[in-house]
């Protein structure tokens, strides 16, 4: 990695001034010789064109942007490893980012010591693995969690039914079947895997062994 004077280039992107300014008035103060900040802002593009060693994103940077995984890609893609780090705990999202190409996370409550401890960690290339990033990840399945009957819903209407037979097999209203089935649709988009059609259910039902005839 490119470095200035043997200290590591480190970029903020954070859409929260106060944070900001607080990361670089304390690297300032205790790490000078180790870090240099050479971006410190809200914009991906503008950190991507810093040339940083490291870059510390923000998960959610507000109206606007991208999404942490296409913002996580676009700094991958400028030669910066990513450190991404926020105030609350969001398994989907931190998956979405380390499949992206982040090294690691870290949670805003983090001490001082321990974001050092990552920024050094990702600085050469190695992924920081903490015990809260390895349980998060590990809870993050990718396999929706349905309630009973929004799994009859989903079997019912993968197997090819109408959704009218669906809510007579159930003694629902069309209606109601409908709501099961829009609900099986958002949680396979909150666990990143959209499935918005017939096709797209059975095909996702079946990679689960949710279906009857499916291997389990």
């Amino acid at each position: 990695m490119s470095t200035d004077a043997g200290r590591v280039r480190l970029a903020i992107v954070d859409d929260h001034e106060l944070i900001r300014d607080g990361l670089c008035a304390l690297l300032d103060r205790e790490h000078e010789e180790r870090v240099v900040v050479v971006y410190s802002g809200d914009s991906v593009a503008d950190a991507a064109a810093s040339a940083a060693d490291v870059t510390l994103l923000d998960i959610e940077l507000g109206p606007g942007s991208e999404g942490v995984a296409a913002n996580t890609a676009t700094l991958h893609d400028s030669g910066s490893a990513v450190l991404v780090f926020s105030a609350h705990d969001e398994p989907v999202q931190i998956r979405d980012a380390m499949r992206a190409g982040a090294l690691g996370f870290v949670p805003k409550r983090v001490s001082y010591s321990q974001l050092i401890e990552a920024l050094d960690t990702v600085s050469r290339d190695e992924l920081y693995l903490s015990v809260d990033l390895a349980s998060m990840l590990a809870s993050a399945a990718d396999t929706p969690d349905l309630s009973a009957r929004e799994l009859d819903a989903l079997r019912l209407y993968a197997s090819g039914l109408k959704l009218s037979a669906v809510a007579r097999r159930m003694a629902i209203s069309p209606h109601t079947a409908k709501e099961y089935l829009d609900r099986v649709r958002q949680k396979y988009q909150q666990v990143g895997r959209p499935a918005r059609t017939r096709t797209e259910l059975y095909v996702a039902a079946t990679r689960d062994g949710l279906l009857p005839d499916a291997p389990g």
